[in-house]
């Protein structure tokens, strides 16, 4: 195919536009950019690599589409999938060039009331999604929002691409211009939209370049398998838009395969191309580029019962150098003695911690890779033997922040109303994590008040919602940052966060469906308790009953609702433990969750 004209040296094109453009000029046109993994029916891999220049050519058609659906500057169109798809990324690359702002869909967790809530508070022109997308959500948008515009990917072949003179030269596409919104998980009311900028993104790269020492001149491999929808798997996908020479690997979703995906990386063979042990050991070890797998330590719980239990779907010894030679860069939630310790078993190496939100395009702070394993070990254990004021305090290591990229601070209170507000606490005592730099959102759409609340007015970001402490580190003398606790009410699910409120709206409605219960006699309220795993949250539910007939099927409830609730609830909302009681609540009427997760712990499952 006939490369694509380069718009890096076009006269006044947007900044945007140029950041984007340098990664795809026609002298890498026939290089390799990103390669699919997905999954066939007989749940074995295929795999579809696409040269620079045909996924050039492809965000040209795509950015057609935006145009026929008048789509202009600052215009916004929903992705709505059903698992990790090319068009995904395809239509992420063509909002560059239209100047247009793509939108998340959860499609793990949403119900379809919140996928309309985020096309209408977006005020979305366009849902792009695929064949698998949800026909009967689909058709509630086209009811309940009958102006929107719908596209499948399939369909993208057949547009005629965009033609490069068309491409958006509005000044305002520049850092400062959405680049996308990320919805949170919400912890009260519907989840709110996050405006994440140029500016971010292009900070987000300089960060992860120092982080990871994988700047000019190195070959950059990322292995995406997280939705997508999550800002850990939009950070890294831009990441390798805006980088020259990067080789995106991109897998529909996990399947214990993956690890079979994660070691070819960077090899060039493919996952669907046989060959012998002894060659894919080799290519593992001759490999020079930067691979980066971005997990959480759940993935760990699934490859240690794979390991274990003999069902991996490779060869051990071809496994443990390809996990020696892959940065894994493990997030979202606590990395605690056990996926250390398993991690030092199966390739002998630390993982490395990031740490970060949403709001804050996903990078805060890291493991500093420039010190060495065991002085990164020593500072891991620092936190699991920590006590303040004579009691135990076991935190997580979540590393240091990046400057001149990020910078941390630990105080007593992001309260604007107490006296301590913002005042820093002292070393090891715990306190609430803030945080400021290019990075940091440009605010929640068409929320203001909450943006104002959110960042202060000289930059800091201090709605985190995350108890921390520091420690000098014994070998250079700096600080390092310790996770404690949440402060927010959101539970913890494979690296997911999902909000109490929306798991108590869907067991409500569940169970006065499923048990013919009036739903103004039934109240749920769920709190998160790491009962068995270090960095995994266990649901507890507590369902209250307030009518005699309601309260006639507390027996069947008890018996039958954690079998009954796990085969038809969302992921996140998932029960792993009940019980029937009465809701602790202030004056006002609103449970308190201090109290009910006091009463599970006090009477903890086993």
């Amino acid at each position: 195919m006939a490369a694509p004209e380069s718009v890096c040296d076009v006269e006044h094109p947007s900044a945007a536009l140029a950041q984007y453009a340098c990664a795809f000029t026609p002298e890498a046109a026939e290089q390799p950019f990103v390669t699919y993994t997905s999954i066939n029916a007989d749940k074995s891999l295929s795999s579809t690599t696409l040269t620079r220049g045909e996924f050039w050519l492809l965000a040209r058609r795509a950015a057609s589409v935006l145009r026929a659906a008048g789509l202009g500057f600052g215009d916004c169109h929903t992705h709505y999938f059903s698992d990790n798809t090319l068009g995904d990324v395809i239509f992420r690359l063509a909002a560059v060039m239209v100047g247009t702002t793509p939108c998340t869909i959860n499609w793990q967790a949403d119900t379809p009331e919140r996928v309309v809530h985020k096309v209408k508070v977006t005020s979305s022109k366009l849902v792009v999604m695929d064949q698998d997308t949800p026909k009967d959500v689909i058709d509630l948008i086209k009811q309940q929002v009958p102006e929107v515009k719908l596209f499948d990917v399939a369909e993208l072949e057949t547009a005629e691409p965009l033609p490069q003179e068309d491409f958006c030269r509005d000044a305002a596409l520049g850092p400062g211009a959405t680049r996308i919104v990320i919805f949170t998980s919400g912890t009260t009311g519907n989840p709110k939209g996050v405006q994440l900028s140029y500016r971010s993104y292009k900070c987000n790269r300089s960060t992860f370049e120092s982080f990871l020492e994988a700047g000019e001149g190195k070959m950059l491999v990322p292995v995406v398998v997280n939705p997508l929808h999550h800002t850990n798997s939009t950070s890294l996908t831009d990441w390798a838009l805006r980088k020259p020479g990067a080789h995106l690997q991109l897998v529909q979703r996990y399947t214990t395969q993956y690890w079979a995906v994660l070691a070819r990386a960077g090899t060039g063979i493919a996952i669907d191309e046989a060959v012998p042990d002894d060659a894919l050991l080799a290519a593992v070890r001759a490999r020079q580029q930067v691979v980066v797998a971005p997990l959480v330590s759940r993935h760990f719980d699934f490859l240690d019962s794979l390991w274990n239990n003999h069902g991996l779907p490779l060869s051990p010894e071809v496994l443990k150098p390809a996990l020696q030679k892959t940065i894994l860069l493990l997030g979202s939630a606590p990395v605690g003695p056990t996926t250390v310790e398993r991690l030092q078993r199966y390739c002998g190496r630390l993982p490395t911690v990031r740490f970060g939100s949403t709001e804050t395009c996903l990078q805060v702070m890291g493991t500093p890779l420039y010190l060495c394993e065991e002085e990164r070990l020593e500072a891991f254990k620092a936190g699991w033997e920590h006590s303040y004021a004579g009691q135990p305090q076991t935190g997580y290591y979540i590393g240091r922040p990046h400057p001149p990229f990020t910078e941390c601070k630990i105080v007593k209170s992001t309260d604007p109303s107490q006296a301590d507000y913002l005042r820093e606490c002292a070393l090891g005592e715990p306190g609430q994590l803030i945080t400021r730099g290019d990075n940091i959102m440009s605010g929640y759409v068409a929320n203001a008040a909450a943006t104002e609340k959110a960042i202060t007015k000289d930059g800091w970001y201090t709605n985190l919602g995350d108890v921390a402490f520091c420690l000098t580190n014994a070998s250079d003398g700096r600080l390092d940052f310790y996770w404690l606790s949440r402060d927010s009410a959101l539970l913890i699910r494979g690296g997911a966060n999902y909000s109490y409120e929306q798991i108590n709206s869907e067991l409500a409605t569940f169970i006065s469906t499923h048990y013919g219960i009036a739903a103004d006699a039934v109240a749920v309220a769920v709190v998160g308790m790491r009962l068995k795993s270090e960095h995994e949250d266990e649901c507890c539910v507590t369902i209250e009953l307030s009518t005699p007939e309601a309260q006639a099927k507390q027996q069947e409830i008890e018996h039958t609702f954690l079998q009954a609730a796990k085969k038809s609830v969302s992921k996140g909302s998932k029960p792993d433990h009940v019980r029937v009681a009465e809701l602790p609540r202030n004056f006002k009427g609103a449970v308190k969750l201090p109290d009910l997760k006091a009463s599970w712990a006090a009477g903890a499952p086993a």
